[in-house]
C-alpha cells in the first residue's frame, strides 16, 4: 500500500457555524453534494441558540401564526421555492391575497393608497397616478421627467437616495421610495448602495434609458406571459404554517449532519496545514478541514481575530442596526372601523414612532382565527434604535397609540408578542460590494478553508441566503477536492 493511500483521510470534516437559513442551506447542500459525489464527508452544524432558524422565527399562539422575523420571500428570486421543492414541501407554499392588495402611505397624517400600477417605486398607469393625492402636481411632473432624463454613463455605484432623486425627484424619494424600500433593507437611502441592494434599477436604466419605459416594458412582457398561459405566481410567497416551515424542513432533512444547538463556538485556531480546531462552550473541541461562518460579521470577526487581525478588522467594518416587531391580535367584533389591505408605511418626514404596520391576516391566510385579525408594527432602524430597548409595556403602549391615531383602532388586543433583533440588520452602505469582494479575497488568501456566508454579504432576503448557502457548499466541495489532490503529491 502506498504512503499516500495510508495518509488519505477517511472522512473530510466541515463545520458550519450558525443555524439561520444561510447556515442551514449550506449544510443541506453540502449533504446533497456529498451524496451525489459519494464523498466521505462529515458535516457538523453548531448554533448558539436552542432553536435553529436564526431570524426566521414562527410561533403558534392561541390560533395565531406569528412571525418574529421575515413573513415572506419574493418569488422573482427562485432559490427559496426551489429549496421547498427539494424538501418536498412545495404544496405548503402560499401567495398573498392579491385580490385585496392595497398598500397605504401615511401622508400628512392620513393614510393614502399607493396608486394602482406603481411597480416598486415607478408609476406604470397614468390615470391612477394623476388622480392620486399622494404626490403633489410639481412632484408628479418631476417624476414624469424620468421619461426624458438621459441614462447615467458608466457603472459607478451611487446611493439609493441619489439615484431616486436623479430619476424621479425628491418627493418620490420622500413619499414612496424611502418608506417602501427601507422596509426591505431597513437602511438609510442616503447611505444605501444602489448596486448592492437594487441593481435592477440600474439595469433598467441602462437598457431602457428610463425607469418608466422599463417598467412599462416589463408589465407588457408579464401580460404576454399570462396570455400565453404561464402560471401566475404571487410576487410574495410564504407557507401555510409560516416561514418557519422552511427551516424546520431543512433541519429534518439534515439526516447526515450532526446538529449541536444551544452551544457557542468559543474560538477557532489553526489545527494543521489544512485544518482548524474549533472549541465549543460545552468544552468539546472539534477539528475541521473547512469551516463555514454563517454568522453576523462581528461574530465572525471575534472568532477570526486570533488567526487574522486584518480580516477581523474588515469584518468589523460592516454595520448593523437593531429593530423590533410588535404583533397584536384583535377580535373582529371589537373593531369599529373595519379596514382592508396589506398595511401602511410611514415616511420619516411624518415623524411617527412606528415605521410601518403589516395587516398580517389580510396579507396571508392561515394567520389568525376566523373571528380575529393580526397586525404587526415595526420600530427601530437607522436613527431610532433606542426604541428597541424600551420595555414590553412601553412598546405595546406606543404601538396601540399609533394604531389609534392612524387607524382609529382603540380595541383592546387579545394577544401581544414582541421580538427584538439587536444588531441583526446589516447595512449595505455605499461601497458594500467592494468591501465584500476584498473581505472574501483576503479570507481565501490568508485562511484557506474558511468561508463567509449569510445576509451580511450578498443579499438579505431568504432566497438570497439560500443561494449563498448553496454557493458556499459548492466552494467548500471544490476546496476539499483540491486539498485532497494535493495530499497525494
Amino acid at each position: 500500500m502506498s504512503q499516500s493511500a495510508v495518509n488519505e483521510p477517511t472522512s473530510r470534516k466541515v463545520i458550519v457555524v450558525g443555524g439561520g437559513i444561510a447556515g442551514l442551506s449550506a449544510a443541506f447542500y453540502l449533504q446533497q453534494e456529498g451524496k451525489a459525489k459519494n464523498a466521505a464527508l462529515s458535516i457538523t452544524l453548531v448554533d448558539a441558540n436552542p432553536k435553529l432558524g436564526g431570524k426566521i422565527l414562527t410561533e403558534k399562539i392561541d390560533g395565531f401564526t406569528i412571525e418574529g422575523g421575515p413573513d415572506c420571500f419574493i418569488s422573482q428570486k427562485p432559490w427559496a421555492a426551489e429549496l421547498a421543492h427539494q424538501l418536498g414541501i412545495q404544496d405548503d407554499l402560499i401567495g398573498t391575497n392579491d385580490h385585496q392588495r392595497k398598500t397605504f402611505v401615511l401622508n400628512n397624517g392620513k393614510l393614502t393608497p399607493l396608486p394602482d400600477g406603481v411597480m416598486l417605486i415607478v408609476p406604470t398607469r397614468i390615470m391612477p397616478f394623476v388622480l392620486s393625492p399622494l404626490i403633489t402636481w410639481p412632484g408628479k411632473i418631476r417624476m414624469g421627467l424620468d421619461w426624458f432624463i438621459p441614462r447615467r454613463p458608466g457603472r459607478d455605484d451611487e446611493t439609493v437616495g441619489d439615484f431616486v432623486r436623479r430619476r424621479l425627484g425628491s418627493e418620490a424619494l420622500d413619499k414612496i421610495a424611502e418608506p417602501l424600500l427601507s422596509g426591505i433593507h431597513v437602511s438609510d437611502p442616503e447611505k444605501q448602495s444602489l448596486l448592492a441592494t437594487f441593481p435592477r434599477f440600474r439595469s433598467i436604466e441602462e437598457k431602457h434609458g428610463s425607469l418608466i419605459r422599463g417598467m412599462l416594458a416589463e408589465r407588457k412582457a408579464a401580460k404576454a406571459r399570462k396570455s400565453a398561459g404561464a402560471r401566475r405566481v404571487s410576487l410574495f410567497q410564504s407557507f401555510k404554517q409560516g416561514v418557519g416551515r422552511l427551516t424546520e424542513a431543512v433541519e429534518t432533512a439534515l439526516t447526515d449532519c450532526r446538529l449541536i444547538k444551544d452551544t457557542r463556538v468559543v474560538s477557532i485556531a489553526r489545527g494543521g496545514e489544512w485544518g482548524y480546531q474549533i472549541d465549543l462552550s460545552s468544552g468539546e473541541t472539534l477539528t475541521a478541514d473547512a469551516v463555514v461562518l454563517a454568522t453576523p460579521a462581528y461574530v465572525a470577526a471575534e472568532l477570526l481575530a486570533p488567526v487574522s487581525l486584518d480580516i477581523a478588522r474588515m469584518l468589523n467594518a460592516f454595520e448593523y442596526v437593531s429593530t423590533a416587531t410588535i404583533s397584536l391580535g384583535f377580535r373582529k367584533q371589537d373593531i369599529q372601523k373595519p379596514f382592508m389591505g396589506f398595511g401602511f408605511v410611514n415616511p420619516s418626514t411624518e415623524k411617527r414612532r412606528i415605521s410601518a404596520c403589516t395587516w398580517t391576516s389580510f396579507k396571508f391566510d392561515h394567520r389568525a382565527p376566523d373571528d380575529h385579525i393580526l397586525l404587526r408594527c415595526f420600530v427601530g432602524g437607522p436613527g431610532k434604535e433606542e426604541m428597541v430597548e424600551l420595555d414590553d409595556e412601553s412598546l405595546i403602549k406606543i404601538a396601540r397609540a399609533e394604531l389609534a391615531d392612524i387607524l382609529d383602532l382603540t380595541a383592546e388586543p387579545v394577544l401581544t408578542r414582541i421580538y427584538r433583533w439587536r444588531k441583526a440588520n446589516p447595512q449595505y452602505n455605499l461601497g458594500h460590494l467592494d468591501n465584500v469582494r476584498q473581505t472574501f479575497e483576503a479570507c481565501a488568501k490568508e485562511l484557506p478553508g474558511i468561508y463567509l456566508t449569510g445576509s451580511t454579504y450578498e443579499g438579505v432576503g431568504i432566497p438570497d441566503c439560500v443561494r449563498q448557502g448553496q454557493q458556499v457548499a459548492e466552494k467548500v466541495m471544490g476546496f476539499l477536492n483540491e486539498t485532497k489532490e494535493e495530499s497525494y503529491l
